[in-house]
């Protein structure tokens, strides 16, 4: 929250802008009803963005598609910039300046999330991913892949016989992976930070409740500050990163900032894509059988749930030129925004689109990967550690679980558009 915001205003701001998303969303826009969730059936309002065209103005003002070729250009394209364009942010008057009554700050000035984990613009990002490879890579993961099924494995033997497969399973061993990578000195407050963070990337897009905001944008400040200090002392996969990007003439602000993303957010979609994916093979029974019987399915079955049930569902893009897309001049300054679950359901792509399917990717044909963790240099950067935690739990909870069941629903977390995380996901585990 800004140092000039009172608790009135900042509850005055989000309400304000959750209620304009509400009217918007009368209008009957498929995109403003998926901003604001409000439908039990998201896959529907995909299908609707879609049937608007390759590429549509939205009421919420922003150009959006659901095309998958379009929305794999839109996150190709230098000039969209998933942080907002300078011509886009809020204004930099005198914060002590007495605002007019129907002058309404931006959701970002009100509540700077993205600023405390994303501070860099696409070119900065672009420019660190091939040199942090070496530390962050697939390749480089690999020597890391025993402590991580290490870890999955001792956090389901922990678990009991009726645990939360999110919170029990999913989020404790993504923190624990990425507090052991970072050699966090104190793994309950890292932990702690983590859940209060959760919620962060749908902060950009979707106001929060008062009661979470303050503690939201505190959480991921701190979680920037550990990172830095775990840079500063040079330890575990800090310590390596800030080697890697000083050797190229990168200061200990670039390797902070790459950093930050494996706690904030890397460790909430983690989370979510272990979650996503477990739900997916549960409601199609073969395909879970499929995979009990060969965990090494566990691959396939993450790249499926990345196409099927993506972390990250829409991304927002912002011009920071003029752009043609879908022959459309999008001009400066304005929003593109990439309903990426809808994209990877185009049935002009995936032939029975619909369908959770491990054998689509199990296979030697060619397959166009699935939009998401990879669209954007900065989820580009932390995608290897994302997957690699989750085809490691599948192949975990598969062999180590295999009677897994749920228990009721697992409802998806209220104002959460961007991930759609689950709120819980109770399961009856042996």
């Amino acid at each position: 929250m800004a140092a000039h915001t009172t608790d009135a205003e900042l509850g005055r701001v989000l309400l304000t802008h959750r209620g304009i998303q509400w009217i918007i969303g009368t209008k009957d826009d498929p995109y403003a009803l998926l901003l604001r969730c409000a439908s039990d059936d998201p896959h529907e309002l995909g299908s609707l963005i879609r049937q608007r065209g390759p590429l549509y103005l939205s009421s919420a003002e922003a150009w959006v598609t659901a095309h998958h070729d379009i929305g794999a250009a839109a996150l190709d394209a230098s000039a969209l910039d998933p942080r907002p364009t300078p011509a886009d942010t809020a204004s930099t008057d005198d914060p002590h300046r007495r605002r007019m009554p129907w002058e309404i700050p931006t959701l970002r000035e009100i509540l700077p999330v993205e600023a405390a984990f994303r501070p860099l613009g696409r070119a900065d990002y672009e420019r660190l991913l091939p040199l942090a490879d070496p530390v962050l890579g697939t390749a480089a993961l690999c020597e890391r892949q025993e402590t991580v099924r290490g870890i999955h494995s001792e956090v389901v033997a922990a678990a009991g016989g009726e645990p939360d497969l999110l919170h029990d399973i999913a989020h404790r061993a993504a923190v624990r992976v990425v507090a052991t990578l970072l050699e966090v000195p104190d793994e309950a407050e890292f932990a702690r930070l983590c859940r209060a963070a959760t919620g962060t990337l749908d902060a950009t897009l979707c106001p929060p409740h008062l009661r979470d905001a303050p503690g939201l944008l505190s959480s991921v400040g701190a979680l920037r500050d550990l990172t830095a200090a775990r840079v500063t002392a040079g330890a575990g996969i800090a310590g390596r990163l800030r080697e890697a990007l000083a050797s190229a003439g990168e200061t200990d602000e670039a390797a902070v900032a790459v950093g930050t993303l494996l706690a904030v957010p890397g460790v909430e979609l983690s989370a979510n894509l272990v979650a996503n994916a477990v739900a997916a093979l549960l409601a199609t029974p073969d395909q879970w059988t499929s995979l009990v019987e060969q965990p090494e399915l566990a691959e396939a079955a993450v790249e499926e749930t990345l196409r099927h049930s993506p972390p990250v569902r829409l991304q927002p893009l912002f011009a920071t030129a003029d752009v043609e897309l879908a022959g459309v001049t999008v001009p400066a300054g304005a929003q593109v925004v990439v309903a990426i679950e809808a994209a990877n359901r185009d049935p002009e792509i995936y032939p029975d689109a619909w369908r959770f399917d491990v054998s689509r990717f199990a296979g030697s044909g060619s397959v166009a990967a699935p939009l998401g963790l990879r669209g954007t240099p900065d989820l580009a950067l932390i995608a290897p550690l994302v997957r690699l935690q989750a085809v490691s739990a599948l192949q975990v909870i598969a062999t180590e679980l295999p009677q897994l069941r749920p228990v009721g629903t697992a409802p998806a977390r209220l104002r959460s558009p961007m991930t759609r995380g689950h709120l819980r996901f109770p399961v009856i585990a042996r």
